[in-house]
């Protein structure tokens, strides 16, 4: 399940670029956006405070299990 917030965010930075920002790789980067695998808790609270998004909607699948 691909996470859209998560990839709206990104908007038309490549995954390369937004993964440096914080601190991964791009595969981590494309395994968060298609829900293959979540980032740990403070990555998850960075991407909250900077997109805005609440992390239960960017991580929409983890948090409504």
């Amino acid at each position: 399940m691909k996470r859209e917030k998560l990839i709206e965010y990104r908007g038309k930075r490549s995954q390369a670029d937004i993964a440096i920002t914080y601190g991964v790789t791009q595969q981590a980067w494309n395994c968060w956006e298609l829900g293959t695998k979540t980032p740990r808790p403070y990555l998850m609270k960075k991407l909250e405070v900077d997109s805005g998004i609440p992390m239960e909607e960017l991580f929409a699948d983890v948090f409504n299990n």
